[in-house]
């Protein structure tokens, strides 16, 4: 039995006597979030655990609070379970799931599928009705990437400043407001609030959420701070009397040029905390409904462009929030097309088919061996240009792993882009999905079979370097429609696998380099070990090519893959096979760290490779004061009073905010350095470790970096009783390596052991 809904007193359910987001007095109200406008002064309040704590602050009075955790199952009235899913909105703000007899109903409130700086991410469940709010809900609204907008409201308060002026930005004093807060984050800018948006800020601090270091606001301290008010009339007195100053609105609606002045205000910045017109289309193919209610801003609009795509929908409100007269421009219905295709006939081997037949094969291959071959064989038809392209795209990467460039194109983009491109919509999807067991490969099943112009190796190179500049999604769209127009289906899975980074079909980048040895008669030891210090496949197969592997130096600012020492054993069989004397060095009891420093610039990274400098800023600091350039590996150690600390408080600092103003105050560290990889513009990795460590030692060391001491050792009876000692020092046992040998993290010999 579905669900009856209504539009009174904000949205009724009158089967359960359950009103959502009432503004007049009512007995059985949910609130979605703390916006006065979804509001009242009821006796009773459901909500989640933030929203009541920020409505206390905001709307004191003695009222009965039904508060739970989101996603906590709960029942609202006999036989109805509920539970509250995060709106991704504001702090605090939840969408309400209710279900019912089997029949599920899910209200979002106002809400954003995107990334919020400053609330919980929104998670989407599946529901039979959607109550969705549509306030921007026509296709003009899509936003652009919030790092984009961020970069430019930085721009705006320094230039402002510059000019010796006082920006004022103005943002709703609850998540607005706290989201301009959070984009000023790491600008060394000083900030003052105005004291409703300090109020608020000191409210969601309360649940959990952290803020860049700012100011109450006084007009004596404005001079080179900015300031944050909520939206304020330009003839306010507050305002006025700010003597000097520039003032920008914060508001999705920056988007309309006739907005841009909208109280007043010298700039506007769309910076939205509500879901664009790509996210509410992304929202409903996610919660897959059998109906959908629109309500607030275009609901109308959106209910008819949902209609032309299949969908169920109605607008709870025929009235429009702007009263706008845009016009909607349906979907053009597809024609019936075929879920199998062939590749072209006599296609050029720089083409995107001949790619995709090459790399459908190679995986298909089942030996390692038969994989090589294919490669090998594809490479032999291609230029030099293209080999290196080719090389790079099997691997399942649009850019190289070194260059940390990506294409940031959302399933949403990609997914609105192929079905425009196909002149196609939701019911041709959905029909075709009734075949079709795989949801990727039935839409791109709708992609033209027979397309009229191709595209090549080249194309796609050029694509992706637009993409990555493209402004926004709406851009993205544009682009990667009108690529997708050009290629088949199996042609547009390599695309669409590229541009989403999809590694599920990709080609194992072993396979790739043995394939360029094999076709340029190149030593595989030779190229591997190039990939290993670039992590640049394009840039190996040229140099291949050119027979220049033994130039390529290692990458600066990208973690290099480390040798990891194997287990061993305090017995004489094992210690057996190492000639005196035996290099040993301490186990410490820490956190891989790879330290990459050229210049002032440092660089931390973990084993697995992730960027940690923003987590240990003392070490970084240090590894500065060390005159010379450099890659080195090393462990990070929690350290207090000449001691190594357990592990266990090194993670206590890990699992801090890495916006704790005060992240290094309570768990001091250390940093020991036990290898180098590259020194002054020299690549190490081919020298042994006694030649690399020779180099090391040389290095001034300080408080926070020291180089970790190595003991060579004529006798292994020795071994019991250090490894007791180290372990008594509050080290984690001992590691023995062989010095002679180079730095090699592909071996499958291993060059160290550990001893616990």
């Amino acid at each position: 039995m579905s669900w009856v809904v209504e539009k009174k007193n904000g949205i009724f359910l009158p089967e359960i006597n359950w009103h959502l987001d009432a503004r007049k007095p009512a007995s059985n109200v949910f609130i979605s979030h703390a916006h006065f406008d979804h509001f009242g002064n009821h006796p009773s309040v459901l909500c989640s655990e933030g929203t009541a704590r920020l409505l206390k602050a905001r709307m004191p009075g003695k009222r009965k609070w039904k508060t739970y955790g989101l996603q906590e199952p709960f029942e609202i009235s006999p036989s109805v379970k509920g539970a509250l899913y995060p709106a991704g909105h504001i702090p605090g703000s939840s969408m309400l799931l209710l279900e019912k007899k089997g029949e599920t109903l899910l209200y979002t409130g106002d809400f954003k599928l995107g990334p919020n700086l400053t609330a919980e991410a929104c998670i989407v469940p599946k529901a039979d009705t959607l109550i969705i709010e549509t306030t921007y809900g026509v296709p003009k609204y899509a936003f652009p990437p919030i790092s984009e907008v961020k970069k430019e409201i930085l721009q705006f308060c320094h230039e402002t400043i510059d000019d010796h002026r006082i920006p004022v930005l103005f943002g709703y004093s609850l998540g607005k407001a706290q989201e301009a807060l959070k984009c000023l984050e790491g600008s060394g800018l000083k900030i003052l609030l105005h004291p409703q948006v300090l109020k608020m800020t000191q409210a969601c601090e309360e649940i959990g959420f952290t803020f860049p270091a700012y100011s109450e606001f006084r007009y004596e301290e404005a001079k080179e701070c900015v300031v944050i008010a909520p939206p304020l009339p330009k003839d306010s007195k507050w305002l006025t009397g700010i003597r000097n100053h520039r003032t920008a609105m914060l508001s999705g609606w920056a988007l309309d040029s006739y907005r841009h002045h909208s109280k007043g205000s010298d700039r506007a910045f769309p910076l939205s905390d509500h879901a664009d017109f790509l996210d509410l289309l992304e929202f409903v193919a996610r919660v897959d409904p059998k109906i959908v209610y629109t309500t607030h801003g275009f609901a109308q609009e959106f209910a008819q462009t949902l209609r032309d795509r299949g969908i169920n929908a109605l607008e709870l409100g025929a009235q429009n929030q702007l009263a706008l007269e845009l016009p909607i421009n349906p979907a053009p219905k597809s024609e019936s097309r075929t879920s199998e295709s062939e590749s072209h006939p006599n296609v050029s081997p720089h083409s995107i088919s001949s790619f995709t037949t090459a790399k459908e094969n190679a995986v298909k291959a089942e030996s390692h061996t038969r994989k090589v071959e294919i490669v090998s064989e594809y490479f032999a038809n291609l230029g030099p240009t293209d080999v290196a392209i080719a090389a790079l795209f099997l691997s399942g990467h649009a850019f190289a792993r070194a260059s940390q460039r990506s294409l940031s194109i959302t399933t949403k983009t990609n997914r609105q882009a192929i079905l425009f491109a196909a002149n196609a919509n939701e019911t041709d999807y959905k029909r075709v999905r009734q075949h079709e067991a795989d949801p990727k490969a039935a839409l791109l099943s709708l992609l033209n079979p027979n397309p009229q112009i191709g595209q090549t190796l080249e194309d796609f190179r050029v694509l992706f370097d637009t993409l990555e500049k493209s402004p926004n999604p709406v851009f993205q769209h544009s682009l990667l429609s009108e690529a997708y127009r050009k290629l088949d289906p199996r042609e547009g899975k390599s695309l669409s696998e590229l541009v989403l980074s999809n590694q599920g079909n990709a080609i194992e980048e072993s396979v790739i380099e043995e394939g360029l040895a094999k076709r340029f008669e190149a030593p595989i030891e030779a190229v591997r070990r190039a990939n290993l210090r670039c992590a640049d496949l394009n840039r190996v197969a040229n140099a291949t090519i050119d027979r220049m592997l033994d130039y390529i130096p290692l990458q600066l600012f990208f973690p290099l893959k480390l040798e990891k020492p194997a287990k061993g054993d305090m017995d004489f069989e094992f210690l057996s096979q190492f000639q005196s004397p035996i290099w040993v060095e301490e186990l410490h009891d820490g956190l891989r760290c790879q330290i990459h420093k050229v210049d002032d610039r440092v660089e931390l990274f973990d084993a697995e490779g992730k960027r940690i400098t923003h987590r240990f800023p003392e070490i970084a600091e240090s590894a500065r004061l060390i005159p010379q350039d450099y890659i080195a590996d090393g462990t990070l150690v929690a350290w207090k009073k000449e001691r190594p600390l357990p592990y266990s408080d090194l993670e206590m600092r890990l699992k801090r905010p890495v916006e704790d103003l005060f992240i290094g105050e309570d768990v001091d560290t250390l940093l020991w350095l036990f290898d180098l990889f590259w020194c002054n513009g020299d690549t190490l990795l081919n020298l042994p470790l006694n030649r690399r460590r020779r180099e090391l030692d040389t290095f001034s060391v300080n408080l926070r970096l020291r180089i970790s001491p190595v003991q060579k050792v004529d006798s292994t009876e020795k071994l019991p009783s250090m490894l007791r000692d180290s372990q008594n020092r509050g080290n984690g046992g001992l590691i023995i390596k062989d010095a002679t040998k180079r730095y090699d993290p592909l071996s499958l010999q291993p060059s160290w052991y550990s001893l616990k």
